[in-house]
């Protein structure tokens, strides 16, 4: 929403956008799961080193 209440798609879109992990992270996290879930662990958070950014992973619904 702006400043006047209405809704802002653009704006929204950009910061859907931003929050977005990147392919290659996904993909990787991914197979870090599936290895972590076989010994018991959960992956909560990821870093990627290049750029410095956190990403909160989302809880799977398919327990």
């Amino acid at each position: 929403m702006n400043h006047e209440g209405y809704q802002d798609p653009t704006a929204e879109k950009a910061v859907r956008r931003y929050n977005q992990m990147p392919y290659h992270m996904r993909r990787a996290l991914t197979d870090l799961q599936d290895i972590a879930s076989l010994f018991g662990f959960d992956i909560i958070t990821i870093k990627d080193r290049r750029t410095g950014r956190k990403y909160r992973v989302e809880e799977k619904t398919d327990q």
